[in-house]
């Protein structure tokens, strides 16, 4: 799917003028290889990914909690450091969400998160109350606001869904059965976790 650059901004006279930006590797000073956590050379741990905005506004600090909520709920495994980045126009600011794909339709690819995901190495399917808390304690913020905002995500994935396939199913090449049957997929996923949030029992 091709879409318009967000790096990028017309300038009067029709000319594209290149917007900086850096990626979450480049911002934290690693290497290209160290972009999963468990990898060759280790990488970015969940914490040190979600206090990278220690740099930014608090609104932009939300904005990459979100990023990285949205990723566990689409099971996107493959959002490593380099698939979240600040633009550097002025201040640095969130850019927006890209490279996002889901794995629960392709059983042979790795379905465990690019990130331990509350201290382990787990797949987005697994996650439960007692990750979410250990993973806000861990960068510093409050949990009860950490799993409020993950059920507020879910319930806008769920008000979403309808138009979200019809939009995608619409663009040329789309072949509508699979849009519906990976949207129903994601969508089970996302409920799934939103229905553990209020177990303190679940020992997953």
């Amino acid at each position: 799917m091709a879409v318009a650059r967000y790096d990028r901004a017309t300038r009067k006279d029709g000319r594209l003028r290149r917007l900086h930006q850096e990626d979450f590797a480049q911002a934290n000073s690693i290497f290209p290889a160290q972009k999963y956590e468990q990898g060759t050379v280790s990488g970015l741990d969940m914490t040190q990914l979600l206090t990278t905005a220690r740099h930014m506004s608090a609104k932009d600090a939300l904005t990459l909690q979100d990023q990285v909520i949205f990723n566990i709920l689409v099971a996107n495994t493959d959002a490593h450091a380099k698939n979240y980045s600040m633009l550097l126009d002025n201040s640095p600011r969130m850019a927006p969400l890209y490279d996002v794909s889901t794995v629960l339709h392709w059983d042979h690819v790795n379905q465990y998160h690019a990130q331990k995901l509350g201290g382990r190495k787990r797949k987005p399917s697994d996650m439960a109350r007692r990750h979410w808390d250990r993973i806000a304690e861990a960068a510093g913020f409050n949990p009860a606001g950490l799993r409020s905002r993950v059920q507020e995500l879910v319930d806008a994935m769920v008000g979403a869904r309808v138009e979200a396939v019809h939009v995608v199913s619409a663009q040329r090449g789309a072949e509508p059965n699979m849009v519906e049957h990976v949207a129903k997929l994601v969508e089970e996923n996302a409920l799934r976790i939103a229905g553990r949030l209020d177990d303190p029992k679940n020992k997953v």
